[in-house]
This record gives C-alpha cells, sequence and structure tokens, in this order.
C-alpha cells in the first residue's frame, strides 16, 4: 500500500508582474491543522512532507510551469539539475499554446527527479467536450498507476478551476469503476491563498467532506430505486449510527429476498426509529427520502392481497421483473384466499384457489385470464427459462417487460370489486 498524492500544475501567479504570469509559485506560510510551513512554494511538497506520501501525481497542460516543478524538486530532492534540459524546457513551454501537441515537451527527466509511483500527465485545456473527454482518459492513466489498497491525497490548490472540479468528479469515477482495487481516498486538499493575507497564513483545508456527499448522494439513489440500502449503512457506520444502519441493512435484505413479512415489519421499525432519532450526520438531507421510502411498506393495516400487489408495483417500476412477477402471482392467489374465506398461509388452501380459477365456471373471469397470462411468466422466471427469442407473448422478454405495469393494473381493478371481474 502507498500513499499517493495527485496535484495539478498551474502557470504560476501574477504577485510581481501584473501582465503576466512569474512562472512560479508565490512563497507562503501553509498551515495544515495547527502544523505550520512557513515559506513553501509547492503545496504539493507540504503535503508529500506533511502526510509522508510516497509518490506525485502531477497533472497539468503544455503551458504548466514544468521547468518550476522540475527545478523545485531537484532542490528540495538534493538532485543535480540538469541546466540544459531545464532551459530547453522553459523556452519550449514559452512557444506553446492551447493547441499544442501533447508530445512537444518530455517530462521523463521531472518524473525521475520525482522517483518511484511518480508520474506527470499532460491534459489539454478542456475548452470543448473533445477536450474534456480526452482529458478523461489521460486522468484515467491513474487506474493502472494504483495498486491494491494505495490511498491517494488530492490538491485542488492550482491551475485552472475547471480543472480542479474535473479532477475532483474523475477521481470520483475512477473509485466507483475501480473498485476491485480498494482504493481510498484520504483527503482532497485546497490551500486557501485568498485568505492568507487577513490570516498571516495558508490555510489548507480538507474538502473531503464534500468528496463524502457523492457517497451519499449514490447511497440515496441505490435505495430510492432498487431499495439497495448497505451504501447508506456502510456510511452510517462510520458515522457511529450503527442501530440506524443495522435497521436499514435488514430492510434491504428483507427486499433482495422478498419476504413479505420481514418488509412489513423491519418498515415499521425502522420509520419508529426515523420519527424520534435526531441524526447529525449528511444523512439528515437524506432522511426524507428514507421516510418516503418506508411509508411504501410499512402499511400494516392493509389487506395481504393489497400489500402484496402494491410490492410488485414497486418492483416493476424499478425494473426488478422477476420479484414483481412473482409476487404479483402470488397476489393473486392471496386475493382469491381472502375473498373465499380461506388460510392465506395454508400452501392446502393456496392449491385449491389455483384449481378453483381453472375450473369452468370461472376460467373465462377476468381474474383467471391474467393469471393464466401472469403466472407462465413467473414459471419460466422461476426455473431461469424465460425464452426471449420466442413469438409467444407469455414467453418473451420484451412482452413479459412490456406488460408487467400492465397486468399489475388490472388485478389492481379486480381486487377493488371483490370478485373474479374488473366490473
Amino acid at each position: 500500500m502507498a500513499k499517493i498524492l495527485i496535484s495539478s500544475v498551474g502557470v504560476g501567479g501574477r504577485f510581481k508582474n501584473q501582465h503576466i504570469s512569474d512562472r512560479e509559485y508565490q512563497d507562503a506560510c501553509y498551515k495544515i491543522g495547527d502544523t505550520p510551513y512557513p515559506q513553501s512554494r509547492f503545496i504539493a511538497s507540504v503535503l508529500y512532507e506533511h502526510f509522508q506520501l510516497d509518490g506525485i501525481i502531477f497533472i497539468g497542460t503544455v503551458r504548466s510551469m514544468w521547468e518550476e516543478v522540475y527545478r523545485f524538486f531537484c532542490e528540495t530532492n538534493g538532485v543535480q539539475k540538469d541546466d540544459e534540459y531545464w532551459l530547453d524546457l522553459a523556452c519550449k513551454i514559452d512557444n506553446l499554446t492551447h493547441d499544442s501537441d501533447l508530445d512537444s515537451i518530455d517530462l521523463s527527466p521531472i518524473e525521475k527527479v520525482l522517483g518511484e509511483r511518480s508520474k506527470c500527465i499532460l491534459i489539454k485545456y478542456g475548452l470543448d467536450q473533445d477536450e474534456l473527454w480526452e482529458n478523461f482518459d489521460r486522468i484515467f492513466q491513474i487506474v493502472e498507476l494504483l495498486q491494491p489498497g494505495d490511498e491517494i491525497y488530492i490538491d485542488i490548490t492550482h491551475s485552472f478551476r475547471s480543472l480542479s472540479l474535473f479532477l475532483f468528479l474523475t477521481i470520483t469515477f475512477i473509485r466507483d469503476l475501480a473498485s476491485e482495487k480498494q482504493i481510498k481516498i484520504a483527503g482532497v486538499y485546497y490551500g486557501m491563498l485568498d485568505v492568507s493575507r487577513e490570516l498571516n497564513y495558508t490555510p489548507v483545508v480538507d474538502l473531503k467532506p464534500l468528496f463524502d456527499m457523492t457517497s451519499w448522494i449514490k447511497g440515496a439513489y441505490s435505495l430510492q430505486s432498487y431499495g439497495d440500502g448497505y451504501l447508506i449503512a456502510e456510511l452510517l457506520k462510520y458515522q457511529n449510527e450503527n442501530q440506524l444502519a443495522n435497521q436499514i441493512e435488514q430492510l434491504s435484505q428483507s427486499l433482495n429476498i422478498n419476504s413479505v413479512n420481514d418488509i412489513k415489519q423491519n418498515s415499521s421499525i425502522l420509520r419508529k426509529s426515523l420519527q424520534t432519532q435526531i441524526v447529525k450526520t449528511p444523512f439528515k438531507y437524506l432522511k426524507n427520502i428514507l421516510e418516503n421510502f418506508v411509508n411504501k411498506f410499512s402499511r400494516s393495516s392493509a389487506k395481504e392481497s393489497e400489500y402484496q400487489l402494491e410490492l410488485s408495483g414497486w418492483y416493476f417500476d424499478n425494473h426488478r421483473y422477476s420479484t414483481g412477477y412473482i409476487t404479483l402471482a402470488e397476489a393473486i392467489i392471496t386475493y382469491l384466499c381472502e375473498i373465499n374465506r380461506k388460510n392465506i398461509k395454508s400452501k392446502g388452501c393456496r392449491e385449491e384457489m389455483k384449481d378453483l380459477l381453472h375450473k369452468r365456471e370461472n376460467i373465462t373471469s377476468d381474474l383467471a385470464q391474467l393469471y393464466l397470462q401472469v403466472n407462465p411468466i413467473r414459471k419460466s422466471i422461476a426455473h431461469a427459462l424465460l425464452d426471449i427469442s420466442s413469438g409467444n407473448d407469455r414467453g418473451s422478454l420484451s412482452n413479459a417487460i412490456n406488460n408487467a405495469k400492465n397486468y399489475q393494473q388490472t388485478a389492481k381493478q379486480i381486487f377493488s370489486t371483490g370478485t373474479l371481474n374488473k366490473s
């Protein structure tokens, strides 16, 4: 495991000459927590020293002050500077523009000075979508450089403001896409040079809480769309909200295995907790989403058939068709048990109701015809035999998906009558 810093490189400031960049950063007294780093020019070197990092990945354009990076880190690392290379690099950069080829300069000597696990990545200015996507491809090279368990420290202090935002979002994408490497984002740092005069030092702020919000947003989407609360539960555990986290996990497990009684019970328990518990973490901004979610499933007063029917509708709405069809088919049989005063939990009674639908006097009813459409799909799903190439309406995948919600609505109409027909 290594600690790697990803830092952007700009063209320098205008603190000496207001008309052109000075091709260097202004000296500042950076401060991380209570630890000051006076007379520092590169925040990357401050972060490198403070966190005892193992490598640096610099990202910049052909106009970034690479020659200053080379000079500074030669001095910092006690490496003899190649004056010829430094001068040649500075002269080349001075004549390059936004449309210059990215192969115009050679940064390998800088990488050698920075040491192992370090890299310099050249990107475009990002003036249009093509350049933005090319930058994404180049920044994505970082994945190849990282090893399982590496920790990433991100510095967004310098370069274009758009690059800082782009880097922030790209690293978010890398973290999720390269999850098998278990890459950890240890911190997202910004040196607030804007307040240096006021404070007489430059505070280095960790913006990781904002970065973490992307995980909360992802967790809220997964919960709302798929009933998957595992990510939110994991985030809550980091905040020591273990009781709430466990309740969300239990509800997710109930939904995933489609245990109707457990869904009811766990929804009711979680609903009560949300009403009484005050959460001070970012979860408080997502609380309403979860409350609306559990309200769908905590209707203990509803008839069992109505509850199963609504549950099947939720599965269909969220594209979980297999579970939706299984639940819909069972809702129909439960409904038959209810209107015929049979034990809905008795296997024998449920089999009796299936036979009842196939009797001559009932086979033409709306409910029987609906069940004859739904049940073959349920069987095919249960036995993993759904034939996507079949021309049979009841067997084709596309028809099963397209008709799912209509079947559920038809059942709803029939259930409202208390009979076997819609009217």
